[in-house]
């Protein structure tokens, strides 16, 4: 919301006000009290979910990184794994943006930082799971963090797992940050 829209609603509330006889005004119509008006979708909405999910997966850095790196030389040694992690962005986007749509028709959301850290909450731990899976089920963890944990002291399995921790992590909040913050812009109106 602006803040010029903000302050209009402030003063418009402290004029309809009565005073009491005491010259305050009454508690209920102080404008800290309100209950804030629920969010609503843009209309037409589908067509500002799908805007909203094409442009959270080309601007989520792994996206456009790997599909750069890709264009330049199509070439590589885990012929699966990059484009399966292309692929993780959008799905786990999309599914973001139907559980947020589920949960804003149960009860509105009030807010876009509420719709944001909702976003947040569900999009980076399903991010982290399918790209885990992806890691997993290509076996790119050794070929991808094995180099990363050859000059670290340590147990070879332990830096593995905090290297690929830290990767997955790296992953699942670089794809969900931006999108929870755009998603919230894009699909919702005060």
């Amino acid at each position: 919301m602006l803040i010029i829209t903000m302050l209009l609603r402030r003063i418009a509330g402290r004029l309809s006000a009565v005073p009491t006889a005491s010259g305050r005004l009454p508690r209920d119509s102080s404008p800290t009290n309100h209950v804030p008006a629920p969010l609503y979708w843009r209309t037409p909405w589908l067509r500002w979910h799908l805007l909203s999910w094409v442009a959270l997966t080309l601007l989520a850095p792994p996206f456009w990184a790997i599909g750069t790196l890709l264009t330049i030389n199509p070439h590589s040694d885990q012929p699966w794994f990059w484009p399966a992690t292309m692929a993780v962005v959008p799905l786990a986007n999309g599914l973001a943006i139907l559980l947020t749509n589920q949960r804003h028709h149960r009860a509105r959301f009030t807010s876009r930082r509420d719709v944001t850290l909702y976003y947040f909450a569900v999009s980076m731990p399903m991010c982290c799971a399918l790209f885990t899976l992806v890691l997993w089920g290509t076996n790119a963890i050794t070929g991808l963090v094995g180099p990363l944990a050859v000059g670290t002291h340590g147990t070879p399995s332990t830096v593995i797992a905090l290297w690929a921790a830290g990767l997955i992590a790296g992953v699942g909040i670089s794809s969900s940050a931006h999108a929870s913050i755009l998603h919230a812009w894009l699909a919702f109106e005060a």
